[in-house]
Parts: structure tokens; C-alpha cells; sequence
């Protein structure tokens, strides 16, 4: 892959590991607004020395910011954040996207106190009301971050940041994205934390089921913050 791949104003890149690559009801409203996806694999592809595209989404992972088996994966992503950033490439970063976009600006991933798993809801800050809205969100996370410096919070939760901007960017520790379909997959590949939680994966998928219509609402509304 050439940066010539993402000259185009109409380029989303999407950064995603190998088996979990679907952006969901986030790629579905980009699709919507003419845009095209070009996915970009954690563990596998030759990335481009410069971003040149519309957006960069971010997408969650299973991995930690922290971790010392991806520790050469994610410092390559964290560099490639932070170039994008500095360009003022729009970035929308989910979950793990989040928590890496955070450190690529300055702030710290740690284990967080609590996990959060299910459909949870968030609170705006005072300050950005109107910016995000309090949910429910999906969620389904063990770690969480410090604020970068110059960031401006936008949504907390008991645990912790829930949603920041920093120029162009845009981070959430939810998962605007999720479908009935991603919620089985996970549930599937690692189904401890419903298990912690109390939960069980028919209700969860039942309950995004549930949710389908107003979260992509809510989705695409995120997609025009991030793209403005």
C-alpha cells in the first residue's frame, strides 16, 4: 500500500487488527456520505509514511497500550496517530483507538479500577452537552487513560474519561459502532468479561439488537462531530 492511496478527500482509513476489521454502524454512516474505506491492519500491512485521507478511524482491539507483546505494533500506530494528528487529519479513535490516540498525545493507559462491559451510560460534561450524547453506550474495556495535556474532556464515567477532543481528534471509550453481529463475535471469542459482569451474550446481543436504531443515530451524529 502507497501513500497514493489516500490522496483522495473521499479516502477513510480505517486501522484495525486482522479479525476484528468491521466498523459497523460508524463504516455504514461513512458509507452513507460518499465515503470509502481503506482498512489498514495492525499486524500485517505496509503502512504509508504519511496519512493523506479524510479521516482515520481507530477502531478497538484486544490488545493493551501497554502490553509488551504488541509493544513494537502499537508504538508503529502510536507514531502513525500522532503524525496524523500534527497534520490535522480528522481521527476518530474507539476504545483501544482512544486509549492509543491518548497516548499518542501525551496521556497514560493503565488497568482500570473496574471493568465496563454492557450497555452503560456516560455523562457529557457540563461543558459539551450537546457534543455527546449520555447513551447508553456499549462498552467492553479493562483499561483506561489520563487525559492528554490541552485535551478537552467531553464525557466521563465512574472509571474513567469517556470521550476527549484534541484538535481534529476525537476520542471514545464506547463503541459507537457495535451490531448485533460484532457484539456475537466478541461475546464468542472471549466471553469471561460478560461472565464477570453478569451477563450472558444472548441478552447483550439482544440488547443491541435493541438499541440499533437510535445508536446510529447517535453514531452518525458522531461522524459529522469528528469530520466538522
Amino acid at each position: 500500500m502507497t501513500a497514493e492511496a489516500f490522496e483522495g478527500q473521499t479516502e477513510v482509513v480505517v486501522l484495525a487488527n486482522t479479525d476484528d476489521a468491521d466498523p459497523g454502524l460508524v463504516g455504514a454512516a461513512l458509507a452513507a456520505r460518499g465515503y470509502r474505506l481503506t482498512m489498514l491492519h495492525r499486524e500485517r500491512d505496509a503502512w504509508p509514511e504519511k496519512v493523506r485521507c479524510a479521516l482515520l478511524v481507530i477502531l478497538g482491539s484486544e490488545w493493551s497500550v501497554y502490553s509488551h507483546a504488541v509493544a513494537a505494533a502499537v508504538d508503529r500506530e502510536r507514531t502513525f496517530v500522532a503524525a496524523a494528528v500534527e497534520a490535522h487529519v480528522p481521527v476518530l479513535g474507539i476504545c483501544f483507538g482512544a486509549q492509543l490516540l491518548a497516548a499518542a498525545l501525551g496521556g497514560e493507559v493503565h488497568r482500570a479500577e473496574r471493568d465496563e462491559v454492557g450497555w452503560l451510560d456516560v455523562r457529557p460534561e457540563p461543558s459539551a452537552p450537546a457534543e455527546i450524547e449520555p447513551g447508553p453506550w456499549f462498552q467492553l474495556h479493562r483499561d483506561t487513560f489520563t487525559l492528554p495535556p490541552a485535551a478537552r474532556l467531553l464525557a466521563t464515567s465512574d472509571v474513567g474519561p469517556q470521550a476527549f477532543s484534541y484538535g481534529s481528534a476525537l476520542g471514545v471509550q464506547f463503541h459507537p459502532e457495535v451490531t448485533p453481529g460484532i457484539v456475537a463475535r466478541w461475546a464468542e471469542a472471549d466471553p469471561q468479561p460478560l461472565a464477570n459482569a453478569g451477563l450472558t451474550a444472548d441478552g447483550l446481543v439482544a440488547d443491541t439488537d435493541a438499541q440499533q436504531d437510535r445508536v446510529a443515530v447517535a453514531a452518525s451524529r458522531l461522524v459529522d462531530l469528528v469530520l466538522a
